[in-house]
């Protein structure tokens, strides 16, 4: 009866200390397969995750930053931009954290570089765009009040001056002085040069508004010198037509056309004037456009290594992966043989204890 219960005391350890081996092999042959797997696609993702995080805040830090200054930009607008641009930085700095020590230092380093040196071009295109701002909004004043004067005011009374002389000179009538019996005063030489004088005024007038207007709408710079000079040519030859009719303006001759005739001639002559303000406003605009393509041209070349850096983590993540599967493979087959010979030493010494409890 004892010997019985030995028998099933026995068979009972030994068969608790085949499945407990067992359990242990089946787990630690799950376990080696997935661990190192695991703890590489988790820094894989924040690594892909921070890069990305860096390329989408670079892009919005350029969408922002570089956007040419506008007469539609205002007080807000380029606070509420500069405020975009800082909190883009911020961003851009804490991705670029999260990528330090990930085990890709020299391509990390090429993207903190890029970065540093796309802040440093959106920094200067910022600075210098109150400047430019500000010579932008004198501009479109002077504009808008250049328009008003020779389009509502000068032009109206020259063309007026102009028909109202010109009626006289064939009818010898006029609402501005008494009437004429006969045509010999209204077709005198005096009357003939007043009139000659008026069509030149006109003509002049006409040219000089036109090259302020197409000079206000350029780009380019180096596009200007020719509009000036045809400004200053037709500047020239009005100032002898206003030296004469300031004289001898005679009766048709509204009283606005010689200051408002002058004012348009000054407007692109002498110290700080309309030509010399849009040629330091272009230049800082030109400036501006180089740095905005420079600035493109960076974050190009930042997305590029952001690129090259998630194909560095795919590289490295497949070359992990046949690594740990081979590491796995290994480490399955030492748990195999270790639970054969586990199992079998089991066994075994189950063996030697019945026989010698036998003996016994």
């Amino acid at each position: 009866m004892a010997e019985s219960r030995m028998s099933i005391t026995l068979a009972a350890v030994l068969l608790g200390g085949l499945a407990a081996i067992i359990a242990l092999a089946v787990i630690a042959w799950l376990y080696i397969g997935d661990l190192n797997d695991r703890t590489q696609a988790n820094n894989d993702v924040e690594v892909v995750d921070a890069a990305l995080g860096v390329s989408r805040y670079s892009n919005s830090l350029t969408a922002t930053g570089t956007v040419e200054s506008n007469v539609t930009m205002t007080r807000d607008s380029v606070i509420a931009a500069r405020a975009a641009i800082a909190s883009g930085k911020a961003e851009l700095a804490g991705h670029l954290a999260l990528l330090e020590d990930t085990g890709y230092d020299a391509r990390v380093g090429r993207i903190k570089q890029q970065v540093d040196l796309l802040t440093d071009k959106i920094d200067q295109i910022d600075n210098s765009r109150p400047d430019l701002l500000r010579a932008i909004l004198a501009g479109e004043q002077n504009r808008q009040n250049l328009v008003f004067a020779s389009n509502r005011e000068l032009i109206p009374a020259l063309i007026s001056s102009h028909d109202n002389q010109f009626y006289f000179m064939l009818t010898g009538q006029s609402d501005n002085r008494p009437r004429v019996a006969t045509g010999a005063e209204a077709f005198s030489r005096e009357e003939f040069i007043r009139f000659n004088h008026l069509g030149i005024l006109m003509n002049s007038v006409g040219i000089g508004h036109s090259s302020l207007m197409a000079a206000s709408s350029m780009r380019d710079p180096t596009l200007l010198t020719n509009v000036e000079e045809g400004f200053r040519t037709s500047a020239q030859r009005g100032e002898k037509s206003i030296e004469f009719l300031a004289e001898n303006g005679g009766y048709e001759l509204d009283p606005d056309v010689v200051p408002l005739s002058r004012a348009l001639f000054e407007t692109g002559s002498g110290e700080g004037n309309y030509f010399d303000a849009l040629k330091s406003r272009l230049a800082m605009a030109v400036e501006e456009r180089e740095r905005i393509a420079e600035a493109r041209q960076l974050m190009a070349g930042l997305q590029g290594e952001v690129d090259a850096l998630v194909d560095d983590v795919r590289r490295r993540s497949e070359m992990v992966r046949d690594e740990s599967a081979q590491a796995a493979s290994t480490g399955r087959m030492i748990v195999l043989i270790v639970g054969i010979v586990g199992t079998v030493v089991v066994v075994a010494g189950g063996g030697f204890l019945a026989l010698g409890g036998r003996r016994d």
